[in-house]
């Protein structure tokens, strides 16, 4: 074979080799891993409950009638609670405890006392079409809410309520009227789009928009009043 002869074999098996090494895999060492994260979602969930309530009639002004609404958290997280009550009001006359009638003007028909641990926020609201005042509480102070931790429940917002002392002839007797009592609940954490809303009362807008209510409403017949 001549000297080209050679040179030209020499490059068709380069040519061959360059060929064989371009149509094969290249071999790497791989590794892959997958992480699983399962969540598991809370829920906020609440029972209003009044376990010393019992039902009157023949109510009679002066006297009072057992009833302590309170919540209990049913859920699995944590919860601030509100509580709202509504009572009916009348344009009467009411006598003092010495039998002093007082000037006539629209006055609740019930009152009661807060016990510790709840907080009245603002001034009672006034439906003048269907005639009740509207009180709102927060379970905590006006400035913070106070957590309520899963199977825990709530102080009772009070302990009883009290006709007032309602002269006769007012238009009182043989009527009834409605005690309502609303209680609402909400997660702690993360509230408002960036989580800094921390205020009761700005707690409780996100909740009336957004929560369903659980209400416990009882018809305190007033009927047959004694006046003074």
């Amino acid at each position: 074979m001549t000297k080209s002869g050679k040179m030209k074999t020499g490059i068709l098996i380069c040519a061959a080799a360059a060929a064989l090494c371009v149509g094969s895999a290249a071999a790497y060492f791989t590794d892959s891993d997958t992480a699983v994260n399962t969540f598991t979602i809370g829920k906020v969930e609440l029972d209003l409950q009044e376990p010393g309530y019992v039902p009157e009639t023949d109510i009679t002004p002066g006297e009072e009638i057992q009833k302590d609404p309170q919540i209990k958290n049913t859920g699995v997280n944590d919860e601030y609670v509100f509580l709202t009550v509504t009572i009916p009001y009348a344009n009467i006359t009411v006598a003092e405890a010495d039998g002093t009638k007082g000037a006539k003007a629209d006055t609740e028909l019930f009152t009661y006392t807060v016990n510790s641990g709840w907080t009245e926020l603002g001034a009672a609201e006034k439906n003048t079409s269907e005639k009740f005042y509207t009180h709102t509480y927060v379970y905590g102070t006006a400035s913070a809410c106070t957590a309520l931790a899963a199977n825990a429940v709530t102080p009772a917002l009070f302990n009883t309520v009290k006709m007032v002392n309602a002269v006769e002839d007012e238009g009182l007797e043989n009527t009834s009227g409605q005690i309502t009592v609303t209680a609402y609940g909400i997660q702690t954490s993360n509230l408002g789009l960036d989580g800094s809303v921390t205020s009761p009362s700005d707690i409780l807008n996100i909740v009336r928009k957004q929560a369903p209510a659980s209400t416990k409403t009882n018809e305190d017949a007033v009927t047959d009043i004694v006046g003074n």
